[in-house]
């Protein structure tokens, strides 16, 4: 056995080819070669020695070159897999193959592949030689972590990993032949693979006592997390911390150069910076340390593919994969969200009929895996969705999304993703019955006063399309309210906005602000709000206002579920509740109130456009510069100057001129940040209903062409409205909105839709968009908005 191969991969540098030392006879080694590729450095590679096509080339180091890239995966698997079963008469070079084809079909998701070709090695003859004990010990541990990837049980197989490294001591392994550029001897190669192994096998390894006492949780041989920090490490780890360190310092230089506008042109070179083989290094070793470098990596490309024309769908579902395998669900949910808003949406769908296709277990769906099939739901077809819920059913039969092994989270944790998840995909599977009484039997097995259950089905039914439940459903969930639900507050309120008609609305007291928006969200479906009702909810809203400004005023402020500012503006605009303007102008012109409290406000009223009394505008135009330079933002260290909500409405009242508008939304949007720009652009959309001047059409023109999938979207909406006037810039507004609804992702037109149903009429130019739209494009969400737009205006 040459253990050599085992080396090659699990210390490459160890083996593979040096550039000052080089060797005609020891570069033209299999392992050598091998080494050299997964070192994923190019001066360590053979080929200098070896000219392609001659047979000394290992068939087996040309597919792992290959299943290393993207359009390759798929044929370097398949051929590693094949060269690991032939390999009969070296178990070393079997081992190595076999490591690097999981790694392979990991990033395919293709486990139970991992495990037929581990396993078939492991049901080798045993090898007691040390050698054999060794590679036994890294098939294990690489069967560790894949089993943990997926959330089964790998406990004993890290113990048995433990055992084996326990008996072997490097001097009894026969030599083999290392770098003549190696630091150090093949005793001491072996010394730092057993060592490197150990701390995968501890870092996958539940907990022997818990953190400052000795109680004993399990029978695994794992010292303690303080023995482990003591324990000296192999230098590999210090190898891949170096590599991501030189990635990065290229990344930053790349960047200095595109930002300072380098003239320095460079030829060939290391290609684009990359932490793969760094976390290479760790996935073949079974560490769980991978997780932190797979999010990295996912970041890293995220970053430099993201930001270019013609993304590839490929990297971009590659990066989503990164990231779920890596557990990082803040990061994945920025990711899906940036993803549906600017595409490629094909990079979704491979990316959940990856998970759809290979995790068929509920074990296996967890918190990431629920995210990325969310966010894709609509853009399956109603058989793929009705499969996908099927599976997600099984989810929340086995208890929600499934955390990772030895770790534990509250029931509805797990559930709450899961109900989300099935919300989605039966509002395209046409199931949303299903699912309605699925959270109906949740809701009556939940214990009574569950606050967070409450809210966790309440955002669940909010989710479901209630035009495909029966009335039959809908009396169910009516009369567990009554009878049952008086502990669900957040579930009913919802149902009753959902389900709203005049006889569920009237009768009931308003006695809080929950009941203050309930009304009102029946008032804007067209119900009507009586003068006792509506001077219930004015006193309840008013004394709202003066309990925040009290808490301003001793610097106390928090995140509130029902924003009371806002619904004084919905009373003024859709209730006639003029005598709130007084108190809402107080509060609004309050300099100790946060500007979160008051942005939903500030934009209700300039979008609903009604036109305050003369007191109340002196009182704003005598405020307005203080209110325009406010930055009072508790949360929020880096808050946008002009106040942008603030500006909106200022202008929209003619407090604010058009010039003084044009220079503050130019100084807006010059600051460059992306809230910045998205802020600049959503105040042109909302001025371009009152604002007929050329500025407008200008700054929309030239915000459609921005990075950032948001501030196109708002321009969009502003091309909407001047692609109908008649003026001689109109047919390029037209021009430019017909290309962005056929060439933008969910965000653009969305929002050009919902624009569009705010005008009279709209160009024939513009309906050809939508009917592309409502027949081709990925979405339903969207063809169903341009279906309803289209059959509007019939």
């Amino acid at each position: 056995m040459n253990l050599a191969w085992v080396i090659a991969v699990l210390r490459p540098l160890d083996i593979a080819s040096h550039p000052n030392f080089r060797d005609s006879q020891y570069d033209v080694l299999a392992p050598v070669q091998l080494a050299g590729v997964v070192s994923g450095d190019p001066s360590r590679w053979s080929h200098h020695a070896i000219q392609e096509g001659e047979e000394s080339i290992d068939q087996a180091v040309a597919y792992a070159r290959l299943s290393f890239t993207t359009d390759g995966l798929r044929e370097g698997l398949n051929g590693l897999v094949y060269e690991a079963q032939h390999s009969e008469e070296d178990f070393a070079r079997s081992c190595a193959l076999v490591l690097l084809a999981s790694c392979a079909a990991a990033e395919l998701e293709e486990y139970a592949k991992i495990d037929e070709i581990i396993d078939a090695e492991l049901s080798k003859p045993s090898l007691e030689t040390p050698e054999g004990k060794l590679v036994r010990a890294a098939l294990l541990q690489q069967k560790s972590l894949r089993n943990r990837d997926t959330g089964r049980s790998y406990s004993s197989l890290t113990s048995e990993v433990l055992v084996l490294l326990d008996t072997l001591y490097p001097r009894d392994f026969c030599e083999f032949a290392m770098s003549p550029g190696a630091t150090v001897t093949y005793v001491e190669a072996v010394q730092d693979v057993i060592t490197s192994l150990r701390h995968a096998a501890w870092s996958l390894a539940p907990l022997l006592r818990r953190a400052g006492d000795d109680e004993q949780i399990t029978s695994a041989p794992v010292p303690n997390w303080q023995e482990i920090i003591r324990t000296p490490k192999s230098n590999q780890a210090y190898r891949v911390e170096q590599l991501c360190a030189s990635e990065y310092a290229k990344f930053v230089q790349i960047s200095y150069d595109q930002t300072f506008r380098s003239q320095t042109r460079k030829f060939g070179g290391g290609g684009s910076p990359t932490l793969f083989y760094a976390a290479l290094n760790r996935e073949l070793l079974g560490d769980i340390r991978v997780y932190s470098l797979r999010k990295e990596s996912a970041l890293l490309k995220f970053i430099q593919c993201m930001g270019v024309e013609g993304t590839d769908a490929k990297e971009v579902a590659d990066c989503l994969r990164l990231l779920r395998h890596s557990g990082a669900k803040s990061e994945l949910d920025l990711a899906v969200e940036r993803v549906r808003a600017s595409g490629p949406l094909a990079a979704l769908k491979l990316d959940s009929a990856r998970i759809l296709r290979n995790r068929s277990r509920p074990c296996m769906i967890g918190l990431p895996e629920l995210r990325v099939l969310r966010g894709s739901a609509d853009l399956m077809e109603k058989n793929e969705a009705r499969d996908a819920l099927e599976l997600i059913c099984e989810v929340i039969r086995a208890g929600g999304a499934q955390p990772a092994p030895g770790s534990s989270q509250l029931d509805v944790v797990r559930l709450e993703p899961a109900w989300l998840t099935a919300a989605s995909l039966a509002n395209v599977a046409h199931e949303c019955e299903k699912v309605a009484l699925l959270l109906l039997q949740a809701a009556r097995d939940g214990r009574p006063e569950d606050e967070l259950r409450d809210k966790a089905i309440g955002r669940a039914l909010n989710s479901l399309n209630w035009e495909q439940i029966s009335p039959e459903t809908r009396a169910a969930w009516e009369s567990f309210f009554e009878e049952e639900g008086s502990g669900m507050p957040v579930s009913r309120s919802v149902f009753e906005t959902l389900t709203s008609d005049e006889r569920r609305v009237a009768g009931d007291a308003i006695e809080s602000l929950e009941d203050v928006a309930n009304r009102l969200n029946a008032v804007m479906a067209g119900n009507s709000m009586n003068p006792s009702e509506l001077t219930s909810s004015v006193e309840i809203v008013k004394n709202s206002l003066t309990a925040i400004r009290s808490a301003a005023q001793k610097g106390q402020f928090g995140f509130r579920f029902i924003d009371p500012a806002d619904a004084a503006a919905a009373l003024i605009i859709h209730c006639g509740a003029t005598d709130v303007w007084g108190p809402l102008c107080e509060f609004l012109i309050d300099p100790n109130v946060q500007r979160s409290d008051k942005s939903d406000a500030f934009d209700r009223l300039s979008y609903g456009t009604p036109r305050a009394p003369q007191t109340v505008l002196a009182k704003f135009q005598e405020n307005s510069e203080t209110l325009l330079n406010s930055s009072n933002e508790y949360f929020d260290n880096d808050a946008v100057l002009p106040f942008p909500a603030a500006l909106r409405f200022l202008a929209s009242q003619g407090i604010v001129t058009e010039v003084a508008a044009f220079s503050l939304i130019s100084q807006m949007f010059g600051r460059g940040t992306p809230e910045a720009r998205v802020e600049a652009s959503r105040t042109v959309a909302s001025l371009a209903t009152s604002v007929s001047s050329l500025w407008v059409l200008s700054q929309a023109m030239q915000f459609s062409h921005d990075s950032e999938p948001a501030v196109r979207g708002h321009a969009a909406r502003a091309l909407s409205v001047h692609s109908t006037d008649s003026s001689q810039f109109s047919e390029i507004a037209r021009a430019r909105l017909t290309e962005m609804l056929t060439q933008e992702a969910i965000l653009v037109p969305l929002l050009t839709i919902r624009q569009i149903l705010q005008i009279a009429e709209f160009p024939d130019s513009a309906k050809e968009g939508i009917g592309h739209l409502a027949l081709a494009h990925p979405s339903v969400i969207v063809r169903r908005e341009a279906l309803k737009l289209l059959s509007g205006t019939e």
